[in-house]
């Protein structure tokens, strides 16, 4: 993967802007490992050295354009995602005192490990100054649609917890919380909101970067780019590998 600079890089994230929509946020993706495939990459037995078989349907992920197909559940979450932003806005802006703005974005590309990259559901700046505030990620889980934030807590597997003083966190095994990680490593940010929607509730939950976290993460989504992810371009395209 030749170095792309920063330039291209900035020109690439307003080309793929739209996301889902966009055929060229597709073909950015393909060879790259994603914020939403991190987490169960960097959990397989491949990279955390407890098998030599490569996960052959993780590679397919990084390798492949990703299908436009939309399940029930995806587009319940796509169509209520802008009503979820909008409403976010309106509290976040209340809570800071001043006006805040989410602006769409496509892909961002990790500056230096240009083969890690990450779409956030929007960029949360100052009305006013334009200073970046953080990133912001929605859910729109389909299970829960019709819960409230608290009900849904009550499953084992729902992303959020709700602490002794009644305010949510986002649990830290969760594979959400890992793709915030790396959407806060790619963008070079230090915090960001995650956001939970539902027909009754939402919640807004700010998740700081956590670099310990990331490190160990970024080196295991490292060790299955460059195991996994390279031999199978070199195959591929041996002319190619040969030139790098």
């Amino acid at each position: 993967m030749g170095k792309i600079d920063q330039e291209k890089l900035a020109a690439i994230e307003v080309e793929t802007r739209g996301q889902r929509e966009n055929p060229e946020w597709f073909k950015q993706r393909r060879n790259r490992i994603t914020a939403s495939n991190a987490h169960k990459i960097a959990n397989c037995r491949f990279v955390n050295g407890r098998s030599q078989e490569v996960p052959q349907s993780y590679l397919r992920s990084v390798v492949s354009s990703g299908s436009s197909v939309k399940t029930a559940a995806m587009t319940w979450g796509i169509e209520h995602e802008l009503a979820a932003a909008v409403r976010y806005k309106e509290l976040k802006s209340r809570a800071l005192g001043r006006e805040v703005l989410v602006q769409d974005c496509g892909l961002f590309i990790h500056p230096d490990k240009q083969w890690l990259a990450a779409s956030p559901d929007g960029v949360v700046v100052d009305a006013q100054t334009g200073e970046t505030l953080g990133s912001l990620e929605i859910k729109c889980p389909f299970k829960h649609r019709d819960s409230t934030i608290k009900k849904a807590c009550e499953d084992k597997t729902f992303c959020l917890q709700r602490e002794p003083g009644g305010a949510y966190s986002l649990k830290r095994s969760h594979a959400h919380y890992t793709q915030v990680q790396c959407q806060l490593a790619v963008l070079g940010l230090r915090r960001a909101d995650f956001v939970v929607y539902t027909s009754r509730d939402m919640a807004i939950t700010p998740v700081d970067f956590d670099p310990e976290f990331w490190d160990r993460t970024e080196d295991k989504l490292e060790k299955f780019y460059t195991s996994a992810v390279q031999p199978y371009l070199a195959r591929q395209n041996p002319a190619l590998s040969r030139e790098e």
